[in-house]
């Protein structure tokens, strides 16, 4: 077997880059993954059953040998397709010798399944080795947009165990393919990506090594494939190592779809750092970000920062002259986190648009020129709303943003190496680093406060029975870098966002007087709705969310190792305060 059969076999033991999901006509092997809406749009809901398999196996994403999470035998994961009203059954068994793990739906509101939303420590129990759990919920009516699964116990979702989940909206008086003006829709999960695995890479993280510095990527992955060189690979990491040349990389799309107006949904399914997207031969104009939430935005050659999390769908439209030879897709990642060299990764990479355009003489170079060409770039912080129309009907107030929040949870988010803790980076929420409870070593739905440890953060948020309410959450960034935060079990509206050059940035309602108290100008009008946002550094963000979803959900920043090294909390939506009703079924993992 050559090295570039090896390659090329290891690539595609994915769905992403072969026939399994085109038609039996369609040779032509292509990164993204289609989609196919009018499988969904247009019938009744249904229920989707899935078996999924979870395994590991031995790989080269970008030429670079790896031990990868497999379900079913793929890298990434399966990707699910559905509509709005769907019901998902998903039978997931751990085949793995020795890794618990478990499974959450990014971006989902999880309405009347909190059981289901495979947080550890909050929600459940790992699923340990030779067991099986099924997950098992309904996606809302309302629900539509470009969502992701990933592994949600220890840092497994940083050697793989990912996967697309897109909900299509349901076809009324026309389609979202009518509506935008587009014939394709092209499923990207972009990531950074490691050559070590997860665990090694934060282990030097959270000792004194690392001197709290978050460690730097080696390469970057679209759909579990990418093209690392493998003489720039760093001596003291050695690996053992495939060269790719630029032509053999798969392109994008497949040229069956070329020409006509194409949906790009795009996620960041990295570890840690966001990134910048732009087209050599197009303009890139974002319909919606998160959980499908429409944006005022204009066709600009380049569009970010997407942090890890963060989704976008953008619709591409082509020069009039593509020549298909010179069309790429250049990814810029953001360096803001890394704050010591690595001269194994390039932060500029190219992918051809389609298959074998590549020239052996293209370089980061010419990438590099391309972003320094004039050019538009569409800043994805300063998204707004198309039309705030947060009900489908105007005339039911309480779903419409009151000028005042009911309850205000203020929070202060910082990475601390402490003596008593070895000085070991640990990340903290308003002083408390989590870590899951540990006696008992139950999921938190399970037990009372009165038996949660001190680890456990989680302010209470009452539900009325008769007016809504509505909850304002504060989260102050005293770090360097940015924080890209995601609410389980909710969407919120950013009202705010701030970064300042200079002192800490952070705002309290509760000050009197100093920098701190400066309250800022609130967006009621048109504000951007998501379920994952980056909290700038030394500044803070507002959001503004209704509380109408009981359980107990996870706040934390989706930084890998922030998350891991206990930058989390959760809140506690309905009930009562000291949560003496229990789920005492979401014992059944815990041994």
């Amino acid at each position: 077997m050559t090295s570039l059969t090896k390659l090329l076999e290891s690539s595609s033991s994915r769905s992403t880059v072969s026939s399994s999901s085109h038609n039996a006509d369609s040779l032509e092997r292509m990164l993204g993954i289609e989609l196919h809406p009018e499988h969904h749009v247009y019938r009744a809901p249904k229920t989707i059953a899935q078996d999924w398999v979870v395994t590991s196996g031995v790989r080269y994403p970008d030429g670079v040998k790896k031990d990868v999470y497999l379900v079913n035998g793929e890298f990434p994961g399966p990707t699910i397709e559905c509509r709005s009203g769907d019901r998902l059954v998903i039978h997931v068994t751990n085949d793995l010798v020795d890794k618990d793990i478990s499974i959450h739906w990014h971006g989902l509101s999880m309405r009347n399944a909190n059981a289901m939303d495979g947080a550890v420590g909050f929600t459940q129990c790992p699923i340990s080795p030779g067991g099986k759990f099924t997950y098992e919920f309904e996606i809302e009516q309302t629900t539509s947009g470009t969502f992701w699964w990933h592994a949600h116990s220890q840092v497994q979702r940083g050697d793989g165990m990912y996967g697309g989940l897109v909900v299509h909206k349901p076809a009324n008086d026309e389609t979202e393919m009518s509506q935008y003006g587009y014939e394709n829709e092209v499923l990207l999960l972009i990531g950074d990506w490691y050559h070590r695995s997860a665990e090694e890479v934060l282990a030097w993280y959270m000792s004194v090594r690392g001197f709290g510095n978050e460690p730097v990527p080696d390469s970057l992955l679209i759909n579990g494939a990418g093209r690392f060189i493998c003489s720039m690979a760093v001596p003291a990491r050695p690996v053992e190592c495939i060269d790719k040349l630029p032509e053999e990389m798969p392109g994008i799309l497949s040229k069956r779809i070329s020409g006509s107006p194409i949906r790009l949904r795009i996620a960041n399914v990295g570890s840690l750092a966001g990134f910048n997207l732009r087209l050599s031969s197009g303009t890139l104009k974002p319909l919606t970000v998160d959980g499908g939430c429409p944006i005022t935005a204009t066709a600009s050659d380049s569009v970010g920062i997407l942090y890890p999390g963060e989704r976008m769908d953008a619709l591409v439209m082509w020069d009039g002259g593509l020549d298909s030879s010179e069309a790429r897709l250049h990814i810029s990642l953001d360096s803001e986190n890394f704050r010591y060299p690595n001269p194994a990764l390039r932060i500029n990479q190219s992918f051809p648009i389609y298959t074998n355009t590549m020239t052996p003489n293209s370089t980061d170079e010419q990438t590099l020129m391309d972003w320094k060409k004039p050019s538009t770039h569409f800043d994805l912080a300063k998204a707004t709303t198309t039309t705030f129309s947060p009900s489908a009907d105007m005339n039911d107030t309480t779903s419409i943003i009151p000028q005042e929040a009911d309850q205000t949870i203020l929070l202060y988010t910082k990475t601390q190496k402490l003596a008593k803790f070895s000085n070991h980076p640990m990340g903290f929420m308003n002083r408390t680093s989590w870590s899951p409870q540990s006696s008992p070593a139950l999921p938190l739905i399970s037990l009372p406060r009165s038996s949660w440890d001190a680890n456990q953060l989680i302010p209470f948020i009452p539900l009325p029975s008769s007016t809504p309410l509505w909850v304002d959450l504060i989260i102050n960034n005293l770090d360097d870098g940015a924080h890209p935060f995601h609410l389980h079990g909710y969407s919120f509206y950013v009202l705010a966002s701030h970064r300042t050059s200079h002192g800490w940035g952070s705002y309290s309602p509760y000050a009197a007087s100093g920098n701190s108290a400066q309250k800022p100008e609130l967006n009621l009008l048109n504000p951007v709705r998501r379920d994952t946002v980056s909290v700038p550094s030394h500044g803070y963000v507002v959001l503004r969310f209704r509380a109408d979803n009981p359980g107990v959900w996870m706040l934390h920043c989706h930084v890998i190792f922030h998350q891991a090294s206990g930058m989390a909390m959760g809140l506690l939506v309905g009930g009562h305060e000291m949560h003496e009703v229990v789920d005492a079924e979401a014992k059944a993992l815990c041994g």
